[in-house]
Parts: C-alpha cells; structure tokens; sequence
C-alpha cells in the first residue's frame, strides 16, 4: 500500500490507475519543523458524481473544485483545485492534465469536426508565461527558480516512458493496414519553476510540457498524409500570496499540501470514460460517411489521443519518483493510505479526518498513532 510521491510533477500522461493508494500525488519538497505539532484534515472533492481529488491540508484551510470542459478528445475536461488558508492570503492552484495539438493544416482554436483545439507548441517557460499572462494579467516574471538534479532524471525517465507507450499504440495501427504508416517523433520534454510579482502579490507557477510528432503518411492518398506535433501538460500548479510576508509564512504548508495530495484513479477513469464516448461519437458521424473516412480517422485519432496505458507501466511511472524524495518519511492512515512528513517531525496520530503532526509528548486524547510505512 506504498503511495508513490512525485516531487514537482502532479501527474502521469495516459495513467488511469495507481499503485495501491487511490492518488496520484502532486509533487514537491517537504518542509518544516513542526516539531510542537500541528493538526491537519484529510479532504475529498467530488466532481461529475466521482471523487476526483483527495488531499492532507493544514486544520483551517480549505478545498474547492471547478470542471472546464474542452474540446478535446484526449483530455474532454480540466479540474482546477484551489486551496486557501483561512485568511485567503496564501492559495494553491493545481490544474489536472491537458493538452493541444498543433497542426499547420489547421489554424489555432476550436475544430468541433476533429474534437481537438489547435494551440501553437510552447516550451514550459513560455507555457508558464501564456498561463500566468492569462489567469494574473499584469504579472511580470522575477526569476527562474531550480530544478532538483534528481527530478531531472526523472524527467527523462517520464519522457522515455510516453515515448514508448505512442510507439505501442501507433504500432497497432501501423504496417500495412488501410495502407497507413505512422511514424512518431520527439519533439521534446521541458520543466520549470518560474516566480512572479503583480503588485503586492507573489506567484510561484511550475510545469512542464511534453511534445510529441505524429507523422501519418498514406500509400491510399497523399490527402490523408499529415504531421502534427501533440504537447502535454501533466501538471500546473501555481502558488500564491497576498504579500511577500504571506508568502513566505505559508511556503512549507503549501510545499506539504502538494506533496500529500492528488487526483484520483477514479478522476483518470472518468477522462477514460469520456475521452472514449468522444471518439465513439466522431468515428460514427465519419461512418455516415464513408468506412474509408472513418478508418482513416480512426487511425488519426487512435495515433493522436491514446489514453490506454497498461498497470505495468503505470507502475514503472510511479515507482520512479521515489529516487527524488529527500528528508521525509511516511506513516500508513488508518484507510491505509500514506502521508509524508518532514524527519523532523516525530510521530503521526489519527482521529477519523483529523490528523496531528509534530512531537509524541503533544498527541491530543482521542488520537491514535499511526504506523510508520518505512
């Protein structure tokens, strides 16, 4: 019942269960000396009937979610999570997993006949900026913040992965079949952390963006041949603080409550879900057509918005992050999830959703400790 913490990264691209946990953790260092023990509440946002993010926060603070739908058939919808101290002066922002493609057949916007919406590829930097630019107009950039060493590895490592799941999927539909040949590219995978000022307020904003080439070449007509470039975000989070002192006041809270927290298997079901009624509805209106337009979409689609990816490899993705975890340990919950901690920290107690951190001689009545995962 390991929880596999990733630190900078929230999630995993075409990742649709987890490894035993029920999260997918959202990245980040732990902090702290909460040596004098603080308590912290275990929370669940539904969204579309579904759990969709659970989370550790601080006793106080509070959770909200908020669905967007997209056109898109590979990520139908985005959640935003936004989590707030009680004073409102610090918030975390945390955006689930999108994507776009850029195609040159295509101008940027919305093409309801494909189910896709087209954005010009940007680098993570750039990403961040177009982001911040959208959400905080007025924001200007301060400095580019670092990177651990070892989530650079593990970049890599990801990158590798998504590589080898397209290969998978477009070998299934490559050779010879309707004469279509898919050939798939890297174009690359970027990672930042950038810090912004607008005014009295301070951001820091993190993601990263992975691109991948989709070549589909047609020995049936040199019409269906095309290349498009589709780029990932497999996580956005932005943090925030009213003031500089704010900010600085409630960066390791926000550096744990991202470290304990995620979107859950059934949130990665449900894009599942849709992402395939989506295709299922586009490839029947192309079938009123004609069977050769629909098996050429199918192929287009199938090559362009895989959202399978095997237990096995879910588990080689997550099992990574662990390298990168420094200076922490973690306790089992009583549901048999995790929690990670500072090593300054000397126990963990629960009582139902509450949850105490800090010293063993400041466990209140009522709370049991918890069990120590390794």
């Amino acid at each position: 019942m390991k929880n596999k913490l990733l630190a900078s990264i929230v999630a995993v691209i075409a990742v649709f269960t987890t490894a035993g946990c029920g999260k997918i953790p959202v990245g980040g260092d732990i902090g702290g000396n909460e040596t004098t023990g603080r308590f912290y509440n275990i929370v669940t946002l539904q969204d579309k009937g579904v759990n969709m993010f659970t989370g550790i926060i601080p006793e106080g603070w509070t959770a909200s979610i908020n669905s967007e739908n997209l056109v898109n058939s590979s990520y139908p919808f985005v959640e935003t999570v936004v989590i707030a101290n009680p004073d409102q002066s610090a918030k975390i922002t945390i955006l689930s997993q999108h994507s776009y493609t850029e195609d040159k057949s295509f101008n940027e916007g919305v093409n309801q006949d494909y189910y896709t919406t087209y954005l010009h590829q940007m680098t993570a930097p750039t990403y961040m900026d177009y982001v911040m630019n959208a959400l905080y107009e007025g924001s200007a950039f301060v400095e580019e913040g670092t990177i651990d060493e070892g989530l650079e590895s593990a970049i890599a490592e990801f990158q590798s992965l998504r590589m080898e799941v397209t290969n998978q999927d477009a070998n299934k539909i490559g050779g010879d079949n309707y004469g279509v040949h898919i050939r798939i590219g890297d174009e690359g995978c970027t990672t930042t952390k950038r810090e912004y000022q607008n005014g009295e307020t301070y951001y820091e904003g993190s993601t990263s963006v992975l691109a991948i080439s989709i070549n589909l070449e047609s020995d049936l007509s040199p019409l269906l041949n095309s290349r498009s470039v589709q780029w990932y975000m497999p996580y956005l989070i932005i943090y925030e603080g009213s003031t500089k002192e704010a900010y600085d006041e409630y960066y390791e809270d926000y550096q744990f409550i991202i470290a304990n927290s995620g979107f859950t298997t059934d949130y990665y079901a449900m894009v599942e879900y849709v992402s395939n009624a989506i295709v299922n509805a586009v490839s029947s209106y192309y079938a009123q057509k004609s069977q050769a337009a629909l098996d050429a979409m199918n192929n287009y689609i199938d090559s362009n918005y895989s959202s399978a990816s095997s237990e096995s490899t879910n588990d080689r993705v997550m099992e990574m992050w662990d390298d990168v975890i420094k200076e922490q340990d973690n306790y089992i919950l009583e549901d048999g999830t995790e929690i990670k901690t500072s090593i300054m920290n000397d126990t963990v107690a629960q009582n139902g959703n509450e949850i105490y951190i800090g010293s063993k001689a400041g466990i209140p009545m009522g709370f049991d400790e918890v069990t120590k995962g390794y």
